[in-house]
């Protein structure tokens, strides 16, 4: 109840932040409620070996409900290709059981520092980004599920959405405008999150170093706070996103990012 009564309206901040996030980019929100998670964990003693795997099976339980009502809402403005997403599936599903695989033998320190080294990278790419233009489909329908083992497995070891990689591939590589690609990402994200949230929770099942009331590598209560939180911004985040040119806010997130990841990486 302690736990209750201090942490629970900060885990709702971390929501309605990643809500807004994941509604505008289709990155998931895992990107800010990662680091968030982190610091909250380390605030309460979580033994440092477990800490960044529990912030990020967390992270991945969230974004399945982020992404749901992302999805919906996108779906209701016709900004999602349904054809892609699903070629995008059985990939993007085996990715991300082998990214929990990996992420609960890692080393916990040696996770940080590789996610905030990603953290870096996409705040680079977001602090340099450009109007992307669609064109014609330049990969073939065969090449996309080991595409989305890629994706899967990324995203998954760093308790992300998949958006940051998926969002690129729909555009770039499948000539999806940015809008649509935004929309398919989040439809993507929802298996992607809930198999690699899966896997947390199984690979952290009884580890002895875990704090009470977890579920293996999952912390329900950091759980019910965010989506809370997010429940009250996706949508908006979604209307923005198909009425604001994005360009702008992704360079100052960029920044954002490329800073927590320097943190992190230099722990």
């Amino acid at each position: 109840m302690a736990l209750l009564s201090t942490h629970l309206p900060v885990y709702m901040l971390c929501g309605l932040a990643a809500g807004l996030i994941a509604g505008m980019f289709g990155v998931g929100g895992g990107i800010i409620v990662v680091p968030a998670l982190l610091f909250l964990f380390h605030l309460d003693g979580v033994d440092p070996s477990v800490v960044m795997q529990l912030a990020v099976g967390t992270s991945l339980a969230t974004i399945v409900i982020t992404n749901i009502s992302a999805t919906w809402a996108h779906h209701q403005r016709d900004g999602v290709n349904w054809r892609l997403a699903r070629l995008y599936l059985a990939g993007t599903l085996i990715g991300a059981w082998i990214g929990s695989q990996l992420a609960a033998v890692m080393s916990g320190t040696m996770l940080i520092v590789l996610f905030g080294l990603f953290e870096i990278a996409v705040g680079i790419k977001m602090v340099r980004a450009r109007p992307q233009h669609s064109g014609a489909q330049r990969i073939p329908d065969p090449v996309t599920p080991a595409l989305g083992i890629v994706i899967g497995t990324i995203s998954s070891l760093f308790g992300i959405g998949g958006g940051t990689l998926s969002v690129p591939s729909l555009t770039l590589l499948s000539g999806l405008p940015m809008r649509q690609a935004v929309g398919t990402s989040s439809a993507i994200g929802v298996p992607l999150a809930l198999i690699g949230a899966i896997g947390f929770v199984h690979a952290g099942w009884h580890h002895p170093a875990l704090p009470e009331g977890t579920l293996g590598f999952f912390h329900p209560l950091a759980f019910v706070g965010i989506v809370i939180g997010t429940l009250f911004t996706t949508r908006l985040g979604v209307r923005l996103a198909h009425v604001l040119d994005p360009i702008l806010l992704k360079k100052g997130f960029g920044i954002f990012l490329v800073i927590v990841g320097i943190k992190l990486a230099l722990r």
